[in-house]
């Protein structure tokens, strides 16, 4: 079983790696980060196109619901795959949100789902 990490180490793990600490500096907030968020800031973008046909069902696109919202999605290979959908304008990398973005965090079950889901026949 693997040990456990103190905050203090988790820490200075993202501070490493280059990832924000959580205000709230919960351990779960800090490991979700850990495990799910890449270095280097973020991404401001902004829907072009509503995703409702039914070829984006259970992408992460559908979290990104109305095109006048300006949106902040953590550097992750969820904003990879947003980004690869061409959907969405990229408006810049930035280490924080703006005050007037929304941010789309990871979903904890993100893994889970690209291993479970559809991910369009990568294993055929």
């Amino acid at each position: 079983m693997a040990k456990k990490l103190t905050k203090a180490q988790l820490v200075s793990k993202l501070k490493k790696a280059d990832i924000p600490v959580p205000k709230t500096a919960k351990v779960e907030d800090m490991e979700h980060r850990l495990a799910h968020w890449h270095g280097g800031g973020g991404f401001m973008v902004r829907l072009l196109k509503n995703p409702a046909h039914h070829k984006w069902d259970g992408h992460p696109v559908k979290l990104l619901k109305d095109k006048s919202i300006l949106y902040w999605i953590p550097k992750s290979d969820m904003a990879k795959e947003i980004l690869e959908s061409k959907i969405v304008m990229n408006l810049g990398n930035v280490s924080e949100p703006s005050n007037d973005a929304q941010v789309i965090d990871v979903p904890s079950d993100y893994r889970m789902v690209k291993q479970h889901g559809s991910n369009d026949g990568a294993d055929s």
